[in-house]
């Protein structure tokens, strides 16, 4: 019997104990009752499921509901109301019925004798004073402390010039109470601003009065409930037509309609109520009672502002108070494209880094280009005097004719005028005329040799180059006889200019002659024949070619022949062709050497045609 009685109540514990457990871990069944409908008037609900969530996750089985009659102006007790619900929930007790707004705490005070008599309550999102009049046993509180007074000062501290604040307020029973409690509070401020309260007005008289405040004002905007005739049915969409036909900005009480129209200010915070009531709920939930539970109003917090509106209606960030924080602000440049923008420096400076050290390069590529055309300068000069001192001799020789046959004139005239008989005038003129000739020949060669061995810089001139050929023969025709080498020319007809420095194109000319003298003394042919002639190509280059009758260029040494240092002579140093090619690429051409065919070599070079001869050259092709 003993051992029969410990058995049944230990299974009697069992049971009790599992019973225990499922009770332990159902979900805690909370209702939100709300004032109004779902679209309008819900300021902070959202605030309130996230904080609930976060403080009950997966124990919490929320259902809503909206008190229909709160939109009624004659508002009464609703007793349908009341029956539908306590159906709802005859088989789901409550654990916990809460309140968002006053309409709706008044209704489960009215009814609570009948409707939810043990459930604790948590009224929320009530004005302070309608939460201490509501004051019940198993009922608290979070409610909110607006003070009007604070609101309106910080509205005259950002615009001080405000003479007018019109109150946006509809016409239900819970706003006309609100009327009634801000005209109260704002009387000591009627010697400073006019209150225009726009109730009872339909939806869109309410919109043609904000858009035509007098100066200097401001509105406030309250609440406005669902039954205001025209009036949305989506309170979003309500605030924002209000904000599109204001004049004036606009101001509340409260962050839900902060982004939405308002300028700012201290707002209530619905984040903070929701994370409020979540505390005081979970309290709740773990069977604390209710009237233990006292928490302090939620009350203006710190002002925050939408940048938006400040721009809009000229509020300077100055004007607002210590502590202040704006929202809303649109993105700077820098905030919004802040890599982009430093990917563009980064490149900008590397590109400037890049053309300052080329321009660096630049120039320390055209000061050396500027000292090695110096220095090929001053050997191209050296050059022209070793030639001059191979020609020595047939100068001396060249000079020595005319200057020979001026002395010889000389002494047959002195002569003439010494005889007894009167010298023959016609005579002494032949001879005064061979003098002056004579005297001319010696000057050339003096000059053609003050010309070659000028130093002077190099100009763009425009030069003849039949001339060059002419004044080079002449020059050298002296050395040519001693060493029985005939000079030939065949000229285009004309003039033919090319653009250049006349001295150096000079040189070019007289280092390829020389060369091919020298080509020809060491030649024991027959023939011994220069030839130098020019042609137009293409209608658009001079060509210069110089041929000789020597033994010709070998195949492999026809590229080499203008390398510095090369040459075929046994006292050449290898420096006047590269010289003329230098020359000549400065100028732009081009310069090359052949064998010729029956033995003997030619050089050719050719040099842009200058403008004028460029021009009549392409008159003539276009006639024929």
């Amino acid at each position: 019997m003993t051992s029969f009685c410990a058995r049944l109540l230990g299974g009697l514990l069992l049971v009790a104990g599992v019973v225990g457990l499922v009770h332990a871990q159902s979900p805690k069944r909370v209702l939100l009752l709300h004032s109004f409908g779902p679209e309008f008037g819900d300021l902070y609900a959202k605030d309130l499921r996230v904080q609930l969530g976060k403080r009950l996750p997966g124990d919490l089985e929320l259902y809503e509901q909206w008190l229909v009659s709160a939109r009624f102006k004659d508002a009464q007790e609703d007793e349908a109301f009341a029956s539908y619900l306590r159906a709802l929930f005859a088989d789901r007790p409550l654990d916990l019925v809460i309140t968002l707004g006053a309409p709706a705490a008044g209704f489960l005070q009215r009814r609570q004798q009948s409707l939810f008599q043990t459930t604790p309550m948590l009224f929320t999102d009530v004005e302070e004073r309608r939460a201490l009049a509501s004051a019940t046993p198993n009922a608290t509180s979070v409610a909110i402390s607006v003070g009007f007074p604070a609101l309106v000062e910080h509205i005259l501290r950002v615009q001080p010039r405000t003479r007018t604040i019109a109150i946006v307020i509809g016409n239900s029973p819970i706003e006309k109470y609100w009327v009634q409690q801000i005209r109260q509070t704002l009387d000591p401020f009627a010697d400073r601003i006019t209150l225009t309260f726009l109730t009872d007005l339909s939806f869109s008289d309410v919109l043609k009065r904000v858009g035509s405040l007098p100066r200097n004002s401001a509105i406030f905007y309250v609440m406005l409930s669902p039954e205001v005739a025209g009036i949305p049915q989506d309170e979003d969409t309500a605030i924002a037509a209000l904000h599109a036909a204001a004049n004036a900005p606009i101001y509340s009480y409260t962050d839900a309609y902060l982004g939405k129209g308002i300028v700012g200010g201290p707002l209530i915070s619905g984040e903070a109520q929701g994370r409020e009531a979540a505390n005081v709920a979970a309290r709740l939930l773990a069977g604390e009672n209710a009237a233990h539970i006292r928490t302090p109003p939620i009350t203006l917090g710190s002002p925050r502002y939408d940048s938006r509106e400040l721009e809009r209606w000229n509020i300077k960030e100055s004007d607002l108070p210590p502590g202040s924080e704006v929202l809303f602000r649109e993105p700077s440049a820098w905030e919004r494209y802040r890599w982009q923008m430093l990917m563009i420096g980064v490149i900008v400076a590397l590109q400037t880094v890049l053309i300052f050290t080329l321009l660096r390069e630049r120039q320390r590529r055209r000061i050396a280009e500027m000292d090695a055309h110096q220095r090929i300068s001053e050997l191209a000069r050296m050059n022209r005097r070793s030639v001059v001192g191979e020609l020595s001799a047939a100068i001396a020789h060249e000079l020595a004719q005319p200057l020979g046959a001026i002395l010889r004139n000389t002494e047959a005239a002195d002569l003439m005028l010494q005889a007894p008989s009167p010298a023959n005038l016609g005579e002494l003129r032949e001879i005064m005329a061979d003098i002056g000739r004579d005297q001319w020949r010696a000057s050339e060669v003096i000059r053609r040799l003050r010309s070659l061995l000028a130093k002077s810089p190099a100009e763009a001139l425009h030069v003849d180059l039949n001339e060059i050929v002419h004044e080079v023969v002449q020059l050298l025709s002296a050395q040519a006889a001693a060493l029985r080498v005939a000079i030939d020319t065949n000229l285009v007809a004309g003039q033919l200019w090319v653009s250049g420095d006349a001295i150096q194109l000079e040189q070019v000319m007289l280092n390829l002659v020389m060369n091919a003298l020298e080509a020809i003394k060491s030649n024991a042919g027959a023939e011994r024949k220069i030839t130098a002639s020019t042609k137009i190509v293409d209608g658009v280059a001079a060509e210069i070619a110089v041929e000789d009758s020597g033994p010709g260029i070998p195949i492999d040494k026809l590229q080499l022949i203008f390398e510095p240092f090369f040459t075929t002579k046994e006292a050449g140093i290898g420096m006047g062709l590269s010289i003329a090619r230098t020359i000549v690429e400065r100028h732009r051409g081009k310069i090359w050497a052949q064998s010729r065919h029956g033995g003997g070599a030619v050089v050719r070079f050719t040099l842009p045609l200058a403008g004028k001869q460029a021009d009549s050259t392409a008159v003539q092709l276009r006639s024929s």
